[in-house]
């Protein structure tokens, strides 16, 4: 749970029960780009339905591929909040 404001935040996700927000805008960019491509994939898997061709595979590889990579960069940012390495 995050507070109704904070300074220099950039990404704030207000679900009611759920409220996110971060200032780092690398992981504001792997946030936003992890949803957009679970929308997307939603799309091609409610879309393609029925229609047995061999795009709908290749195109739904390559979208959970790049899913997963995105949202492992979000979640690796942000559980290195608070570990800074200095050598």
């Amino acid at each position: 749970m995050t507070g109704d404001s904070a300074d220099e935040r950039i990404l704030f996700i207000n679900l009611g029960i759920f409220r996110y927000g971060t200032d780092d805008k690398i992981q504001a960019a792997a946030i936003f780009l992890s949803i957009v491509l679970l929308i997307i994939i939603a799309f091609v898997i409610f879309g393609a339905q029925g229609q047995g061709s061999v795009w709908n595979d290749k195109v739904f590889a390559w979208l959970t591929g790049a899913f997963l990579f995105v949202s492992g960069v979000a979640l690796g940012k942000g559980g290195s909040n608070g570990f800074k390495s200095e050598d």
